[in-house]
């Protein structure tokens, strides 16, 4: 599936040209012409990237970066932002509120192309890891449970001959006991699983749209 941009800029002109260039590029492409249409389009959908202009009327792209980064960390949504000035201030403001990389306008659509992959690269790559160090976690737990599960199941097995032999019901509360561990450590098993099994379809939800 196509990396989905969302382009913000009130300049309809440059928003078109660079659309139709990043279409031609197999991008997916939306764009919007203000600061508050890109909150209201982010309340029903998320996109994978955001190039955002900071010089806008009402709304200024830096006070959207700074709403955008209180709910969406430079994972969930990089964003690159475009300026027409040379004003590097706006560029380390606009870093240091959280923006993932910059371009300067007109846009250069090699360099445009090159900066979107490479964030989406980023991403792509810490959420890799991220799922390899949850396997790596959860086969952690897996050993560590399959130790706790046949401590309280071999004294369990050893009780129930000894009743049998001796033909005796002295033991049952202690088996009971037993198998009641085994029960206790089965369900925070499955709460795990459940818990990662839906962190596992959500990733692979966002995976599949970047590709």
């Amino acid at each position: 599936m196509s990396i989905r941009i969302l382009i913000v800029d009130d300049d309809q002109i440059n928003s078109r040209i660079l659309s139709q260039r990043l279409k031609k590029r197999g991008f997916a492409v939306t764009c919007v012409e203000s600061g508050k249409e890109c909150l209201e389009t982010l309340l029903n959908d998320t996109p994978d990237l955001i190039m955002l202009d900071i010089v806008m009327p009402e709304m200024t792209g830096m006070q959207v970066l700074q709403y955008v980064r209180t709910v969406y960390s430079s994972i969930d949504i990089p964003i690159i932002m475009a300026t027409s000035k040379d004003d590097v201030t706006d560029i380390v403001d606009s870093l240091k509120l959280g923006a993932n990389d910059y371009l300067q306008k007109p846009v250069n659509i090699d360099i445009a192309e090159a900066r979107i992959n490479a964030q989406i690269n980023a991403v792509r790559n810490y959420r890799d890891a991220m799922e390899k160090k949850e396997v790596e976690s959860i086969n952690n737990l897996i050993a560590t449970y399959n130790h706790e599960i046949n401590n309280p199941l071999t004294i369990a097995f050893g009780l129930v001959r000894k009743a049998k032999k001796e033909e005796s019901l002295e033991y049952f509360d202690r088996i009971q006991d037993a198998l009641k561990r085994v029960s206790n450590i089965v369900k925070e098993i499955e709460r795990i699983t459940a818990h990662t099994e839906e962190q596992v379809d959500h990733d692979k939800t966002r995976k599949i749209r970047i590709g």
